[in-house]
This record gives structure tokens, C-alpha cells and sequence, in this order.
């Protein structure tokens, strides 16, 4: 600010009608408070509270002073006096940012974690634009393994802020919580509001890597290579590229070939190699190369999940078991152990929690293993999962209740530590079990909802089968599952009415199949959203003849809704997802569905011919 004293008499009195106007205080005192936050701002803490002090006994009724104070106690680390100053200003304005945000830091100085994180998405829900208390949050929920949670209350707010660090951190944690898909958008972000910092540049390759656009992803991957100091990172995601590409053998190559720095980018490598060995059908060399991998880094993590789902896949399940364990960083871990899912601890309790993981489909499939868990008979069982999952197990046989778990998360609850566990650590009772102890549908669709929705489609078909489709991932995890629509149309019965059970925009893929394939009728119900109405979908599948679908979220709720007439395509190699086995027609997981699985890696010339053949049947 201008000094004061320098100030003409008629432009200091503009300059206190100003004050006065945003401030509320009349005279001299609305320019100090001005000049006390600008003080604050520059980091002169002494002279910030000179300024502001004498207002908060002459002005008690005004929260700027307060907030100028309680900035200060922040800048001297007092997080008890902070307190106390920013809840003076709280009393008289309850949903200030500025007010919210100093609160939360200050319970953060005091190592009061929940009641941070409680207050920051209220401050930012109120119009906080500050970028260091984004970052504080992500961190902090990082910190508790909430990831998925931190991502839904702040990713609106992140994209508002604009600020390339934060959309990078963002990035980052969506990453580390398996969920690159939504991770590619704020790369994508960090890369344009600064694309000169290396990591800027790297993460928009990993989104544009993750979201299959691998035309740009080559160049840019090549250009990197030549010119960044984290050539690890560069090479793991070129070599990701390749592979989904069908350029195995070319990874390979390279890997070979390539000095990594660190052992992590090795470690990644070899679990590339560990896919393509899967690809080849070589389970010895892929078995090798995972453990070589876990070997260098001595961490679990990612590489240790992914072992783990590879012996599972095999059967396995003792061997997978600590392997499988150890998907969680060791902080997360520690939150919820893995003995709370042990025998002795289930059956002592009355009350059990299950944390959700992983997708929905995922969590679908994990809920079959409830029928082996040693529960209280008078055990209730409650999933803490997405609020979607509500209406969708409305009267399931299970007997699972559901809470949603952004509340639960959001707000304090009453439980014993002992009485969460997350829902993957159910795998350890896999050992021993017949299949057929945990086979079965348990999903009930309502009734009134899938009989019209199967009159509509019967008046439609006209005495011809109905079939619904889904076809297609559009993560990188899903890329090599995924079959080209007008591909999978030639497979289904003559003058079929084909009903679209893929979500998105996907027009053109049904205008294309329908030009292939013209004596089918195609229909995309708007009554039915599969994204956000779970329950919708579950009654618009059973309404079905038919569904034929790639290895997704409609091949568990199939699974799920015990649904006989459902035909899944399953790939070859790492692709093929470890609940349905290494090989036969018949559904080792729900024992429901017939599969169709792939003869070689990435060639659906055999499952098509099958399921072809099994629905003119």
C-alpha cells in the first residue's frame, strides 16, 4: 500500500470510504486492517498484529482483525491461539473461507487431522482460491487412504483453482488409488497452465498413455526420452504403450537394452515383461519376472497386487494371499488391518463394515465372498461403498445393508477399530473352498422396473431374441479386452433387437455396426442410465434374452443377477481378470454365465465364432 502519510487529504479520504465499504469500519482503522492483511500477505507478522490487534478491542464485533490475527498465530506455528482467534471470527461468520481455511490449518498445527479435513471442502465449497490449503487437503488424505474421497469433494474445486501444482498432485493421488482414467484430465490440466516443468510433461504423457491415444503418446514418449532427466518413468509408459499396441516383442527389446536409474523403473519393466510372458502363455518366465521385480524394490504396493492377482488367477490363493495383502501403501494398511478380516476377529463380531475397493465390478464379484467368511450368524454386514450401490442391493440375499461412503468418510463414526475390513481381504477364504460355496446370484432386480422394461423390448423384438451388448473399455486396463461393435454384431442372431448397455457416446459405433449388420434393430433405452442409475441397469439386464459383453462392469452384474443367458468374452494373458480362471466355457465365479475366451492374445476370431454359434442355438 501507498504510504500513508504520502497521501493528499481528499485521496486518503477516498482511500477510507473504500476501506470502510469492504471492511465495515469507519476513519483510520479501515486502512490499518487494510494494511494489516497486506502486511500478512508480505510476511511481516509484527506489523500485521500491530495494526490489527488494537481493532479487535475496539472493533470485537468485526471477524477481519480476528482473521488477521489468527493468520499470524498460523505464521508463528501456535495452532491454539490460532484457534482461538479464528474462532472469534467463525461466531460472526460461520462459512467464511478464509475463516474455514485458518481453522483447518490451525487444527493441523495441533495434530487434529479430522477436524482439518472436515473443515477444508467447506472452505473451498464456500469459495476458498487458496492453491496451498488444495494441496495440504490432498496431502492429508493421501496421508489416511482416502483418496477416492479427497478426488470426489475436490475435483470440481482443483479445475477452479487453476493451478497446475495442484491438478499435477490430483493427478498423482488418482494414480496411486487405481484410478487412471480420472487421473488424465488434470495431467491434461497441468500441462496447460504450465508446460515447461518436466513433471508436467511427463504426466500429460501418462494421460494421454492411459487414455489409449497412443498416436501422440509415441512421438511425445520418443521426444522425452532424449531430453528429461526421469527417463524411467518415460520408458515404463512407452513400454505399457507398446505392449497394448501388440509390439511385445519390441518392448522387449528395449527393456533389455535400456540402463534404468532406479529400481522402481526396473521393477516396472519387469513387470511389463511379466504381462507380455502372460500374453505368450509362459507362466514360469511370468512368474520370474514378478518376483525379480518384487526382489529390487523390496516394497509391495502395485507389483505386489498384481503378483498376487496372477496367482489367484491360476488358483493359487495361499500363495497369493500375502502378495495380495500388501495392494495398500503400509500408512493405509494400518488403518484397517489385515486381521480384522481373520476368522476369529469376524466371528466375535455383530457388527461388520466393509470397505469397498477397487471398481464396480470388482466389488460386485468380491461380495460372492461373503458366503465363505466365518460371520456371527447374527452379524450385521454393512458395505461402505459408492452411493449408487444403495437402491442396486435393495432386498439382496446376502443380507448386506449399505452406507454411502462419502458420508461415511465426511463425518465422525461410532465403531470399534476391529470392525472394519476391506472387502479384497475377504480372498484369504478362497483356500480349500468348493466353488460352489460361494456361487450364486444374489442381486434382486425390481420387479415392476425389468417386466416393463422386458414388455417394451418384447413389443419392440417382435417375436425375435433380445440381446444386450457391451463392448468396449475405454481405460488401458480395458483396451485390450474391448471388441469393435460392428466385430461383435456379426456374431449375433438374425433380425435380433440389440440393446445398448455401453456407457457414453458411442453413436457412431452403433451407426457403423448397424450398416454391417442391417437386419439387426439397435436401441439405446434413455430411461436407463447405466452410470448412475446401478439399479436401473441390474433390472434392464434381467429384462434381457441375452447379453453378450466383454469382461466389465456388465459381465459381474450379469454374474451377480445370476443371469443364464449371459455370454462373456474373456481375453487371453494378463488381460484376463483372475475371477474367471485360466480356461474352460464355464463360469468359475458366479456359475452362471458361459465364456468365450480367446485362443491367442488379442485375437477374438475364436470366442466370436462361439458365441455366434451358442446364441443361433
Amino acid at each position: 500500500m501507498t504510504d500513508q502519510a504520502a497521501l493528499s487529504r481528499k485521496d486518503r479520504r477516498v482511500r477510507i470510504a473504500k476501506a470502510a465499504k469492504v471492511y465495515g469500519i469507519k476513519g483510520q482503522e479501515s486502512l490499518d486492517l487494510h494494511e494489516a492483511y497486506n502486511a500478512l500477505a508480505r510476511g511481516e507478522v509484527m506489523r500485521a498484529v500491530q495494526l490489527a490487534h488494537p481493532i479487535t478491542q475496539s472493533h470485537p464485533a468485526s471477524p477481519h482483525a480476528w482473521i488477521v490475527m489468527g493468520g499470524a498465530a498460523l505464521a508463528q506455528r501456535e495452532g491454539r491461539t490460532a484457534k482461538a482467534f479464528f474462532a472469534e471470527a467463525q461466531a460472526m461468520r460461520p462459512k467464511d473461507p478464509l475463516v474455514l481455511g485458518g481453522l483447518a490449518k490451525a487444527h493441523v498445527l495441533d495434530a487434529e487431522v479430522e477436524e482439518a479435513v472436515t473443515l477444508i471442502p467447506r472452505a473451498f465449497a464456500a469459495g476458498s482460491e487458496d492453491a496451498g490449503l488444495a494441496r495440504l487437503y490432498l496431502e492429508l488424505m493421501a496421508q489416511l487412504g482416502r483418496r477416492i474421497l479427497a478426488a470426489d469433494l475436490m475435483e470440481a474445486h482443483v479445475l477452479r483453482l487453476k493451478d497446475a501444482g495442484v491438478c499435477l498432485k490430483l493427478a498423482d493421488m488418482l494414480v496411486d488409488a487405481d484410478e487412471p482414467n480420472r487421473a488424465a484430465k488434470f495431467y491434461e490440466q497441468a500441462y496447460n497452465l504450465d508446460p515447461k516443468p518436466e513433471a508436467h510433461q511427463i504426466g500429460r504423457l501418462r494421460g494421454l498413455v492411459t487414455q489409449c491415444r497412443f498416436a501422440e503418446a509415441e512421438p511425445l514418449a520418443l521426444d522425452l526420452l532424449g531430453r528429461v532427466k526421469d527417463r524411467d518413468a518415460v520408458m515404463g509408459m512407452h513400454l505399457l504403450m507398446l505392449r497394448v499396441m501388440g509390439r511385445s516383442d519390441e518392448a522387449e527389446n528395449l527393456a533389455a537394452g535400456f540402463d534404468f536409474a532406479s529400481p522402481e523403473g526396473f521393477a516396472h519393466a519387469r513387470g511389463v515383461m511379466a504381462n507380455i510372458h502372460q500374453d505368450r502363455g509362459d507362466d514360469a518366465a511370468a512368474d520370474a519376472a514378478f518376483l525379480e521385480a518384487i526382489h529390487v524394490t523390496g516394497a509391495g504396493g502395485n507389483m505386489a497386487k498384481a503378483y498376487g492377482v496372477f496367482l489367484l488367477r491360476k488358483g493359487d490363493y495361499a500363495a497369493a494371499a500375502p502378495h495380495y495383502a500388501e495392494r495398500f501403501p503400509a500408512q493405509q494398511r494400518a488403518l484397517i488391518p489385515l486381521e480384522n478380516a481373520a476368522p476369529d476377529n469376524l466371528a466375535s463380531l455383530g457388527r461388520v463394515l466393509l470397505m469397498g475397493e477397487q471398481g464396480i465390478g470388482d466389488q460386485l464379484a468380491l461380495l460372492e465372498l461373503l458366503r465363505l467368511a466365518p460371520l456371527a450368524p447374527d452379524a450385521q454386514v454393512t458395505l461402505i461403498a459408492d452411493a449408487r450401490f444403495g437402491p442396486l442391493l435393495a432386498g439382496n440375499t446376502l443380507g448386506i445393508a449399505h452406507h454411502d461412503r462419502k458420508n461415511f468418510l465426511s463425518n465422525p463414526q461410532k465403531l470399534a477399530p476391529n470392525q472394519l475390513v476391506y472387502l479384497g481381504d475377504l480372498t484369504r477364504y478362497l483356500d480349500g473352498a468348493e466353488p460352489a460355496a460361494r456361487q450364486g446370484a444374489y442381486l434382486v432386480p425390481d420387479a415392476a422396473r425389468s417386466d416393463a422394461l422386458r414388455r417394451k423390448y418384447s413389443e419392440m423384438a417382435h417375436g425375435a431374441p433380445v440381446v444386450g451388448v457391451a463392448w468396449k473399455s475405454t481405460s488401458l486396463i480395458g483396451h485390450l479386452r474391448s471388441v469393435p461393435l460392428a466385430r461383435l454384431a456379426q456374431a449375433l442372431p438374425q433380425g435380433a433387437l440389440v440393446v445398448n448397455l455401453q456407457y457414453g457416446d458411442v453413436a457412431a459405433e452403433i451407426k457403423a455396426a448397424q450398416e454391417a449388420r442391417p437386419d439387426l434393430r439397435f436401441v439405446t433405452d434413455a430411461e436407463v442410465d447405466q452410470m448412475t442409475d446401478l439399479a436401473g441397469f441390474a433390472a434392464q439386464i434381467a429384462a434381457l434374452d441375452f447379453v453378450a459383453s466383454i469382461d466389465n462392469t456388465t459381465a459381474h452384474m450379469c454374474g451377480a443377477l445370476g443371469h443364464a443367458g449371459a455370454h462373456l468374452l474373456i481375453p487371453e494373458g494378463a488381460d484376463c481378470m483372475w475371477y474367471w480362471g485360466g480356461g474352460g466355457s464355464s463360469d468359475p465365479w458366479y456359475g452362471a454365465a458361459t465364456l468365450h475366451r480367446q485362443e491367442k492374445a488379442s485375437d477374438w476370431d475364436a470366442p466370436l465364432a462361439a458365441l455366434a454359434e451358442a446364441l443361433a442355438r
